[in-house]
């Protein structure tokens, strides 16, 4: 999930050095960060919402969720969520940390 939630961000934040990868490829990247983002939200989260981890998925999932949007069809969402990527695209990076450096002190 980590990685799924980091490469995400890379790809949403529009940088230059990005902006020349193929539309399919990034289309194919949305749709594997929004799978992730559904798996975070609807398996793992919805079994553990009593739990941190839990807790962790469900607004991980939501965010990995909307970074798919923007990556696959960003017109589908709300003018004012459209607004809010750099906030969403913050807070997932956080997530992203997280996850990868919990993983690395294991």
């Amino acid at each position: 999930m980590a990685g799924t939630m980091l490469i995400g961000v890379l790809f949403a934040a529009q940088l230059p050095v990005l902006s020349r990868t193929p539309t399919l490829l990034q289309k194919l990247i949305g749709a594997l960060v929004l799978l992730g983002g559904m798996w975070n939200f609807f398996w793992y989260a919805l079994r553990h919402l009593t739990e941190f981890w839990g807790i962790a998925a469900l607004v991980s999932g939501v965010l990995m969720m909307i970074v798919g949007c923007y990556l696959i069809k960003e017109s589908i969402l709300p003018p004012w969520l459209v607004k809010l990527r750099p906030v969403v695209l913050v807070i997932l990076l956080g997530y992203g940390l997280m996850y990868a450096i919990t993983i690395y002190r294991l």
